[in-house]
């Protein structure tokens, strides 16, 4: 089935992350309610991806907003608090992520997708992970009324970030820098396997994390 793209106008109400920690942040316990008026520029669709979730349904990808309100807390939501906040800045990772079979519900419709990002050094045919970082994608399946009719598209994307052991949530610059639209993980992993990959540095996007095994890298079970 064909998904198709619907643009979302009309009084909307939807439950906005706001979260300071990943706790919060995953479970959605840290967040604020809100209802947006129509023609809210907050509410602006900027991109519509594939969804893992759906086979009828893109995911919407909204302007949001990232502000300090009045107990002197960030809060916010969607594509503004995803790059001031978290330090995501291409909308290829969003797409990426939105098409990740690994989802875990975090309850009131919302489900975290989830994806690895991998920065590894190679010398002499041997490969080791220098960086990785597990990044997630809160998705709110809300449905907002388009129009008049019983069409609907979700609320979408929430935020993403990267989680790690500092528990920042902030993802570093390679990320962005050398994201490209993975190719096939085993491909990619066996090329490193080679024994032919030139010294240097290599970044990994993919679905379940990397981890090496006497030099070589495999997919990890």
């Amino acid at each position: 089935m064909q998904k198709f793209k619907l643009v979302a106008t009309g009084v909307v109400t939807a439950a906005l992350l706001a979260g300071t920690g990943p706790a919060q942040a995953l479970s959605g316990q840290d967040a604020t309610g809100a209802v947006a008026a129509k023609g809210s520029s907050k509410l602006k669709i900027l991109k519509e991806f594939d969804y893992s979730r759906s086979k009828s349904r893109t995911l919407p990808l909204r302007q949001g907003e990232y502000y300090r309100n009045s107990k002197g807390k960030m809060v916010g939501f969607g594509w503004t608090k995803i790059k001031k906040r978290h330090n995501i800045t291409k909308y290829g990772i969003i797409g990426w992520l939105a098409k990740s079979p690994n989802v875990a519900s975090q309850g009131n419709q919302r489900y975290g997708l989830t994806g690895f990002a991998h920065h590894i050094k190679c010398k002499s045919g041997s490969c080791k992970i220098v960086d990785r970082r597990k990044m997630i994608l809160v998705t709110d399946e809300t449905a907002t009324p388009v129009g008049e009719g019983p069409r609907f598209a979700y609320f979408g994307a929430v935020t993403s970030f990267c989680y790690d052991t500092k528990k920042t949530l902030k993802c570093p610059t390679w990320v962005n820098t050398k994201f490209k639209i993975p190719k096939s993980a085993p491909a990619d992993i066996k090329a490193l396997n080679s024994g032919t990959a030139r010294d240097g540095e290599r970044y990994m996007f993919t679905y379940q994390p990397v981890k090496t095994v006497k030099g070589g890298l495999t997919l990890a079970s």
